[in-house]
């Protein structure tokens, strides 16, 4: 099944801990952890199991190498750096809420709490989220993830540091937010193992071009694995994406709406859904398997 899911972990009520890894690992497919997770890289893998990826973004330099030597000593197979959120793209909708870090307790923001009693109850029980990935003196902890929040990167990593993360990780290492060819040939001279074309659901930048748009031209010009995210929201936009060339799709949302709706089942279900939809499509297509696409396929 060409899917991978990439969510990050929400504190949950429900049956088991860390409910999206766990659930994707009982569905067979990948699960990549956010460096803004409020569940820690090691709880992720003590108590999920499955193929576990980790998405790093460079915020410090220093925190970003214990994250990774964190990652590696845990067992995650992959490592998704992430290089498309240098600075915020002005997300309206969060200025519009009055939304920052740390979290200002304005009229607006009381009201919106108290009208969500089930919520407020478990964050009473629970404590409020942190991203527990940069809870550390090392980590600089409300610095860092205030920094997180903002998408306040570290701006000056180049790809002569690429470079030199590729020399220190020994599994696979995939660059995430890649949309020209020039960009995705220049990770292969590097020596990552593949891209994931991504315009980060065009919560950065929104008149970006979809990744679809430019997936035939890099998966013609490149040696390694493509991957794609951003808008994948149905099994017909996998079968799309496979037949255009990507090796296989991200998903975000999909999943995560799911895990919020209903928790762990929910995540589940989404899965369900898509997997569903992908064998449906496959079956109208006339073809047998997902690995016979192409572009023969695309009208």
């Amino acid at each position: 099944m060409k899917l991978a899911c990439a969510a990050t972990v929400r504190r949950s009520t429900r049956s088991r801990p860390c409910p999206g890894a766990w659930s994707t690992s009982a569905s067979g497919i990948p699960f990549v952890l956010s460096t803004a997770s409020n569940a820690t890289i090691e709880e992720v893998a003590e108590r999920a199991g499955g193929e576990l990826w980790f998405q790093l973004y460079v915020v410090q330099r220093s925190l970003a190498d214990t994250l990774v030597q964190r990652a590696l000593a845990a067992g995650y197979t992959t490592l998704v750096l992430t290089v498309d959120v240098t600075v915020n793209g002005k997300r309206k909708r969060d200025l519009r809420n009055g939304f920052s870090m740390p979290l200002r307790y304005t009229p607006g923001v009381i009201a919106d709490v108290l009208a969500h009693p089930r919520w407020l109850l478990a964050t009473l029980a629970n404590g409020m989220p942190q991203m527990r990935n940069v809870q550390s003196a090392a980590a600089g902890d409300m610095a860092a993830q205030a920094a997180l929040i903002q998408r306040a990167m570290d701006a000056s990593f180049d790809w002569d540091d690429l470079a030199r993360l590729r020399a220190s990780w020994p599994h696979r290492l995939l660059v995430k937010g890649i949309l020209s060819v020039e960009d995705a040939q220049r990770c292969m001279a590097c020596g990552v193992d593949g891209v994931v074309l991504s315009n980060h659901g065009g919560r950065q930048l929104e008149s970006l071009c979809a990744p679809v748009e430019v997936l035939p031209q890099v998966a013609d010009a490149v040696n390694g694995t493509v991957l794609l995210d951003s808008g994948v929201r149905s099994g017909l936009d996998v079968i799309k994406s496979v037949a255009l060339g990507a090796d296989a799709v991200l998903l975000g949302r999909a999943v995560l709406y799911g895990l919020a709706a209903a928790g762990e089942q929910g995540a589940v279900e989404a899965i369900r859904m898509i997997k569903s939809d992908i064998d449906r499509c496959l079956a109208l297509l006339g073809c047998p398997d997902i690995a016979g696409l192409d572009r023969g396929f695309i009208r």
